[in-house]
C-alpha cells in the first residue's frame, strides 16, 4: 500500500471492478456459494474504501493458472493464460485508475459475472453465468476453446443445438469452457445456468432471479469475426501488449455490449474493454 494510502482511502471504480473479478473466480472454483458469490458482489459494488474490498477477499485462495493447449491449426494467441491471481494484491496497492479510451469521465460498471476455470457449471447465475464442480469431459466431444478464433461461433451453434436458439440472460466465455444464463421457460424472471465444454450441461443449484434492467439477447447478433478480432487486440487497446484475455462476458443492461477482460501480466494489474455487438469498442478501462 502506497504511504499515502490507508485502509480507509477511499475506493475507486476500477478497485471495485478487481475485487468482483476476483469474487467472480473464488465461485468458479467452488470457495464461494452462489449466495455468498452475490453477496459479497454487492457487496463490492457499493464498498467505499479500500478496508470493505480487502475484507471482501482476505481468506480466498488464489485462483489456480489455466494452461490452454491449442488445437491444430491455430496461432500463438494460444500462450498460457493468466488468471486474476493478482487481484487480491491489486486491491491492497490500488492498481492504476479508470481510464476511458473513447469516453473520459465515465464510470465502470463492476462485473456481475462468472469467473474463469475450469468447473461445471452450477445451477443457479446468482444474477450471472456462473458454475461450480469438475466437469467430466465427453471424449467424443470436440474439445472448446471460445477465445480462440472460430470458438464462439461454437457455443453460438450449441446454443442452437441443444436450446432451439441463440438466446441468452448472459454468456461467458473462458480459455475451456462457456458459460449461458437463460430464463426459465415458464418463470422469465427466474435464471438458469448452464456450462458448455462441447455439450451443454444445467447445473445443479437454484435458479436466481434477474437482475433489475437485464434483457435477454441473441447471440446470433453478435458479429462473430468482429469478436474474434478483439480477442487478439484488446491487450494493445488497453496499452497492456503483452497482456492476456482472461475471460469475455456477453449480456445486455439496458445496452448490448461484450466485456473483455485482460490480465496485463508481471503483477501490472488488469482491465477490461467495453464494447459493442458489432465490435466497435465503447470504452475501456484500466
Amino acid at each position: 500500500m502506497s504511504p499515502r494510502q490507508t485502509p480507509q482511502t477511499r475506493a475507486r471504480d476500477i478497485d471495485r471492478v478487481n475485487t468482483c473479478a476476483r469474487l467472480d473466480l473464488a465461485y468458479a472454483d467452488g470457495q464461494l456459494d452462489a449466495s455468498e458469490h452475490r453477496e459479497f458482489v454487492a457487496r463490492a459494488q457499493s464498498a467505499k474504501t479500500l478496508r470493505e474490498l480487502a475484507d471482501l477477499v482476505r481468506d480466498l485462495q488464489p485462483p489456480v493458472p489455466d494452461e490452454v493447449t491449442p488445437r491444430a491449426g491455430t496461432t500463438s494467441r494460444t500462450r498460457r493464460v493468466r488468471t486474476l491471481a493478482g487481484v487480491v494484491a491489486a486491491v491492497a496497492v490500488v492498481i492504476g485508475g479508470a481510464v476511458a479510451v473513447s469516453s473520459a469521465g465515465d464510470s465502470p460498471e463492476p462485473p456481475s459475472a462468472a469467473p474463469a476455470g475450469e468447473t461445471a457449471p452450477a445451477d443457479g447465475a446468482s444474477g450471472s453465468a456462473t458454475d461450480a464442480g469438475p466437469i467430466v469431459a465427453d471424449p467424443l466431444v470436440e474439445a472448446v476453446r471460445p477465445l480462440e478464433p472460430g470458438g464462439f461461433r461454437q457455443v453460438v451453434d450449441g446454443l442452437r443445438a441443444e436450446f432451439g436458439d441463440t438466446v441468452a440472460y448472459e454468456l461467458a466465455l473462458y480459455p475451456k469452457r462457456a458459460v449461458a444464463g437463460r430464463a426459465l421457460p415458464d418463470a422469465p424472471d427466474r435464471i438458469v445456468s448452464y456450462g458448455f465444454d462441447g455439450g451443454w450441461q444445467r447445473s445443479s443449484t437454484p435458479t436466481s432471479s434477474r437482475f433489475s434492467g437485464y434483457r435477454d439477447f441473441d447471440a446470433a447478433l453478435i458479429d462473430a469475426a468482429a469478436l474474434d478480432d478483439l480477442l487478439v487486440r484488446a491487450p494493445d487497446l488497453l496499452g497492456a501488449p503483452d497482456g492476456t484475455v482472461t475471460h469475455v462476458i456477453i449480456r445486455d443492461d439496458g445496452t448490448p455490449t461484450m466485456n473483455l477482460y485482460v490480465d496485463f501480466g508481471n503483477d501490472r494489474g488488469n482491465g477490461y474493454l467495453k464494447a459493442a455487438f458489432d465490435g466497435s469498442v465503447l470504452r475501456g478501462y484500466r
